[in-house]
């Protein structure tokens, strides 16, 4: 899937923008000057900027009436984390027709970081550019454009279009997404002729043992029975690990925090093989309770990836050989809080900055036949990969990566073929409490095949989650129900 390519910020923004991660919201300026022809022809529509935004499902629009002095015209704040600003200014006869959206961070005013800039000269509009009521909507000045806060894993779409003063396209009104779908072509499962052993490796998504699960299990019983036949099938079995396993520690304040009993262990391990500590809900109970966990898995001997006691441990490169295929698992986190990160004296996470990343997968090819980074990224809920996910695992795939698997939005994403390699967005929730909608009570397994020579198929059984966070198979039988393509759940 290709986007449009917005230009990159200004040198000055980026340097403000990499001192300032830390922050926020985010602004975007849009300043749209029309032609002398429009402002002066006599058959002309009378226009204004009908803009619409969205984020994580949030649609609204913004109007923009012609106004002579931009700077009198006051930002709208996008669910408190963007202010979008549109200013339609009419044209004198020496300046010339053109528009601009800049994107800033807004927390960082009045010296604002510049993190997109796009501009257009208009030509000399006519009626038929101009919608009226009854038109069909659609964002023909700016295309959809999409904007991504690093800092906040947070995308804003947006777009823009010339209507006549009042008139309400339609469409744009819409409250239910405005953005249409993007279309991902037929992921085809690979079909390379299998050369030496094949090890077949299931990956599930999140798994978090605390609140409902973690009771399930005080009382005796098993969050994974009802998919322990299927995962049996397995030579190898990961997934992400959605808390911390310890008995010490201090919840910190933050929104959800997750601490499982340590009586889980011995049934995780029965299920699982490895684990990625790679997550926004390792560090919940503070760096003791995380060095508590990692002594506790390493008493197990459940290996795990992402996680460790200090930096250079935590990027280490975890090869799991079968049937003599060594298999490199690296384990990445994109998602706040950043403090769970290791350092250079103290546990945490394995973050995920490009070039480290990028650094981790060619050193892992100097160790392993196959390597796969099992990534914790995306939006919380969307059913569908963003910019940011879609440039870096193009980026890992040429690092030398032979896969990439993910999870984070608590949905199941859309899958993607790049250059021969599939790539898994999301794999949704495993075993997980809490949620009541389809979607995220909806995950899938990755059933993998490898040899030495890389994955040589893949597909996804469906599996559905009840209220106590307990997967279950889409079909009795426990047989894939999808291939290819993740499947599009609602």
């Amino acid at each position: 899937m290709s986007y449009p390519a917005p230009p990159h910020a200004t040198p000055e923004g980026r340097g403000r923008l990499a001192r300032q991660r830390h922050t926020g919201a985010l602004v975007i300026l849009a300043a749209m000057t029309l032609s002398p022809q429009l402002a002066l022809a006599q058959d002309a529509v009378a226009p204004e900027l009908l803009c619409v935004l969205r984020m994580a499902g949030h649609t609204q629009q913004v109007r923009a009436p012609a106004v002579s002095d931009p700077h009198t015209v006051q930002g709208v704040a996008v669910k408190e984390r963007f202010r979008f600003r549109a200013v339609l200014q009419p044209a004198s006869p020496d300046a010339p027709s053109r528009a601009a959206v800049t994107v800033t961070d807004v927390e960082s005013e009045p010296d604002p970081v510049v993190l997109q800039h796009v501009s257009w000269t208009l030509p000399a509009a006519r009626p038929t550019d101009v919608l009226t009521a009854g038109a069909a909507w659609a964002p023909t000045l700016s295309g959809w454009q999409r904007v991504y806060s690093p800092y906040l894993g947070r995308e804003l779409t947006w777009g823009c279009a010339l209507v006549a003063a009042g008139a309400v396209p339609k469409g744009a009104d819409d409250a239910d997404g405005t953005v249409p779908p993007l279309t991902i072509a037929p992921a085809a499962v690979a079909t390379a002729q299998p050369a030496g052993p094949v090890v077949r490796v299931a990956w599930v998504g999140d798994i978090m043992l605390a609140d409902g699960p973690g009771r399930l299990i005080r009382q005796g019983g098993n969050p994974f029975a009802p998919m322990a036949a299927s995962l049996a099938r397995a030579d190898l079995r990961v997934g992400n690990l959605e808390c911390v396993v310890a008995r010490g520690g201090k919840a910190l304040a933050k929104p959800w925090t997750f601490r499982a009993h340590p009586r889980v262990l011995p049934l995780l391990q029965r299920h699982v093989d490895v684990v990625s500590l790679a997550n926004n809900h390792s560090g919940d109970y503070g760096p003791a309770a995380f060095t508590e966990m990692l002594d506790r898995l390493d008493r197990a001997g459940l290996p795990y990836v992402g996680g460790g006691r200090d930096r250079r441990d935590a990027h280490r490169i975890r090869v799991i050989e079968r049937k003599g295929v060594r298999l490199a698992i690296l384990g990445f986190n994109e998602m706040f809080p950043r403090r769970f990160e290791a350092g250079d004296a103290h546990p945490g996470i394995a973050w995920s900055d490009d070039e480290q990343v990028l650094h981790d997968i060619r050193m892992a090819r100097t160790q392993a036949d196959v390597v796969i980074p099992f990534m914790h990224w995306g939006q919380e809920g969307n059913l569908q990969a963003h910019a940011r996910q879609r440039a870096l695992a193009r980026r890992m795939i040429q690092a030398g990566a032979d896969a990439v698997v993910g999870a984070h939005p608590h949905v199941v994403q859309d899958t993607e073929v790049i250059d021969g390699k599939p790539v898994i967005y999301s794999l949704g929730n495993f075993v997980f409490d809490g949620f009541s909608d389809t979607a995220s009570r909806t995950g899938a397994v990755l059933w993998m095949d490898l040899t030495r020579q890389g994955v040589t198929a893949w597909h996804l059984e469906t599996v559905h989650l009840d209220q106590q966070g307990t997967p279950h198979p889409a079909s009795r039988s426990g047989a894939p129900t999808v291939s290819g393509l993740a499947p599009r759940v609602r």
